[in-house]
């Protein structure tokens, strides 16, 4: 299975590296890449987001991944700091 990031995954994942300090940041950094090779291994492990298409898995205590399915492609939609406002999930997964 082929693995896509978007550019609003690419971008939610390094502004939530960037708040790290550097061995929290390389730490998180391993923990997404465990986890998505564990959503390779099973696509539906995470829980089903709403009534979209999404599926979410919780990374960290406050960072979810956000992510879809599609044939043999997994594409990696957004990495949700739950600090941010939820109506902006809304906005940015709608989009």
């Amino acid at each position: 299975m082929k693995v896509e990031i978007t550019d609003t995954a690419r971008k939610s994942f390094y502004q939530i590296i960037n708040q790290y300090s550097e061995s929290k940041s390389s730490e998180f950094s391993k923990k997404t890449i465990s986890i998505i090779e564990t959503i390779l291994k099973n696509n539906y492990i995470g829980s089903r987001y709403k009534k979209t298409p999404f599926r979410k898995f919780l990374i960290s205590n406050l960072v979810y991944l956000f992510y879809k399915v599609d044939k043999q492609t997994l594409y990696i939609i957004l990495f949700w700091d739950n600090k941010r406002n939820p109506i902006d999930l809304e906005i940015i997964l709608s989009s």
